[in-house]
């Protein structure tokens, strides 16, 4: 059962309960409508020399008190879980709302954290591809030719205006060589410049992530800390309006106890309910 199929539930009670406590008033006004009657009939007689009479009314009139007073019994343990329910009622319907608040809340910030982090991701990915595409034509493809490049060149070119072709054939052979060879290895070296110009990239991309889900991480567990010590204030706070309910509830039946004991009149009939609505409306200040 979810919190508001409970508190609709709690709903449906409380009413049937205010009803039922409706229902006893009513019948403890009657019983003492009845009784005012009688006494007065009792009086009448007494004056009038109508003892019988006014001997049977005094019966009727104590039959009729010890049922008041076992009605009025019921009515005051009927108000009191009344009053109780209503605490509860009121609890039960802050920590609804308490619940979807926070709920909100949290929902709220993660939301608008996931869609930070997803902008800084695609960020970090357009800017990873620029910079790749950057490097690919920043970095040459051919290596400047080395010294001894140079020098085979140059021997080349001397020998074969000096007819010396067989030479300059094979100094050409070896500068062509030495000229793959160079190529080879300036290959190697611009990949591995590459790789290494776009992993420091991605390092600091990845320092710069790692820190904005650490940020986000501190931030969840802040709002878990906050609920947490709002929920604890808002449990003391039933369980005060709680204690206090109980309390004075013990007291009135303490006095209502010896109302009865003492045989002095109460006035317990008068409707109490405003006053446990001063518990139910404690709970949401």
């Amino acid at each position: 059962m979810n919190g508001e199929e409970q508190y609709n539930e709690q709903q449906k009670e409380y009413d049937q309960n205010i009803q039922q406590e409706q229902e006893l008033r009513n019948q403890v006004e009657n019983l003492e409508e009845q009784i005012d009657v009688l006494s007065e009939h009792q009086q009448n007689c007494m004056k009038q020399g109508k003892y019988i009479e006014a001997e049977m009314a005094q019966k009727k009139i104590k039959e009729l008190k010890e049922k008041l007073e076992k009605k009025r019994k019921e009515e005051l343990k009927q108000r009191h879980l009344n009053e109780k329910l209503g605490v509860e009622k009121a609890h039960l319907e802050e920590f609804n709302q308490f619940n979807e608040f926070w709920d909100k809340k949290m929902a709220e910030f993660n939301e608008e954290a996931k869609n930070i982090e997803t902008e800084l991701i695609q960020r970090q990915d357009d800017e990873y591809q620029r910079v790749s595409e950057e490097l690919e034509k920043a970095v040459p493809f051919v290596p400047k030719d080395s010294s001894e490049v140079l020098n085979l060149m140059k021997m080349e070119e001397h020998l074969a205006k000096q007819n010396r072709y067989l030479e300059a054939h094979q100094i050409q052979q070896k500068r062509i060589q030495l000229q793959k060879e160079e190529s080879n290895g300036w290959n190697q070296q611009r990949l591995a410049k590459i790789k290494n110009q776009l992993n420091q990239l991605r390092q600091r991309q990845n320092n710069e992530l790692n820190a904005l889900r650490q940020r986000i991480y501190s931030g969840q567990e802040e709002q878990r800390k906050n609920r947490s010590i709002e929920l604890e204030r808002l449990l003391q706070k039933y369980q005060n309006v709680k204690k206090e309910l109980e309390d004075q509830q013990q007291k009135e039946f303490l006095a209502f106890q010896r109302s009865f004991t003492s045989k002095a009149p109460t006035s317990l009939t008068i409707s109490r309910y405003q006053q446990g609505s001063r518990f139910n409306s404690t709970l949401k200040v």
